[in-house]
């Protein structure tokens, strides 16, 4: 019946997405007697968390002796809501089954602990790979200190991702345009070079959906100048930040812009990473160009590839994708996922040893 009930919490977790933003999808299930009295989750960012939404649908009766089915291990401490801890011995729950404990080191062993010094039960681990894979770019931010990096190709049958030129080449069909804007969605930060700015001139928003959080708009670039009057500085709409190689006389200017940073150094993948690390954005989807995604692979950060293929050919001097990749080790990948999108196939690959 655990695992029932566990299943239950993992599937109410989903219900809220990425509303959850910086914090994990969770969910949460009170049990007594045998019967389900109550299913919750956390619904959005600073929201009340999942074990709060089960017990605000119950009697202090029907909460005495019950037992807390939750897929991630309850907080201890004061965040944006006070510690669910407190919450769950105040309410006389007898027993409390946790599917993962929580990579956060403000967290991480603290919440059972709490709950074992105030002589409530607790049992971890289980439906453990389920309740895992609620999570991914969280866990792997708590667990590895460095944001979760996929790379996002669109690219023809023989690996190209623009003809010669200066100018852009449409290449994926309207099906994979969609897909990739759900993508997005997914990612707390997006990342672009220079001449995907100038080629592409994009805007980097999710278009398709409404989002509380939009992903933050990273564009490395020699100057701040390239970036004058591109679309992306119309965007206000989250933020962009141009991260410069060096000064120019135009970084105050921009600067002042809303919602636009500029800040200048040696933005290596590391020290992007690093940045994400600063700001908590658990998740980097790096969409171009090819030499910068070729820096991320040969800097041997890189956990997921994306890549949406369509049935066309470019040929002679078009420019291929991750051009020039040389990283130190061979990357080895998991089984890939498939997935048709009209005429189009989206391949998408994680990197093996990545949690």
């Amino acid at each position: 019946m655990l695992t029932d009930w566990m299943q239950l919490a993992v599937t109410r977790a989903k219900k809220a997405g990425v509303a959850t933003y910086q914090n994990p999808q969770v969910g949460a299930v009170l049990v007594k007697d045998g019967q389900v009295l109550a299913q919750g989750y956390h619904h959005y960012f600073g929201g009340d968390h999942a074990e709060v939404d089960v017990l605000r649908q119950v009697t202090s009766e029907q909460a005495k002796d019950a037992t807390l089915v939750v897929t991630l291990e309850p907080c201890s401490h004061y965040g944006k809501t006070p510690p669910c801890c407190e919450r769950i011995v105040q309410a006389g729950i007898r027993k409390v089954v946790i599917g993962q404990l929580d990579p956060h080191p403000v967290v991480g062993g603290k919440g059972c602990q709490y709950l074992l010094d105030h002589d409530v039960a607790v049992v971890t681990g289980c439906l453990a790979k389920e309740v895992r894979a609620l999570n991914p770019h969280y866990n792997h931010f708590y667990t590895h200190q460095r944001p979760w990096v996929t790379l996002k190709t669109a690219m023809s049958l023989d690996g190209k991702t623009n003809a010669a030129g200066d100018a852009r080449t449409l290449i994926s069909n309207q099906a994979s345009y969609a897909d990739s804007q759900r993508l997005r969605s997914q990612f707390q930060a997006i990342l672009i070079g220079e001449r995907t700015l100038t080629i592409d001139d994009p805007q980097l928003t999710v278009r398709l959906l409404a989002m509380t959080h939009p992903p933050v708009r990273l564009i490395v670039l020699n100057t701040s100048a390239v970036a004058r009057d591109r679309r992306i500085l119309q965007e206000t709409t989250g933020e962009t930040w141009l991260l410069c190689r060096q000064a120019s006389a135009s970084d105050a200017s921009l600067q002042a812009l809303p919602n636009v940073e500029v800040r200048i150094g040696d933005w290596t993948p590391a020290a992007i990473s690093e940045l994400c690390l600063q700001h908590g954005w658990q998740s980097l989807l790096v969409e171009g160009g090819a030499h910068l995604q070729a820096d991320f692979v040969a800097a041997n950060l890189i956990d997921e590839w994306v890549s949406y293929i369509a049935p066309t050919m470019i040929g002679g001097a078009g420019l291929p994708a991750v051009m020039g990749a040389v990283p130190t080790e061979q990357l080895a990948f998991e089984q890939p996922t498939l997935k048709w999108l009209g005429t189009d196939l989206r391949l998408r690959a994680v990197r093996k040893g990545v949690e």
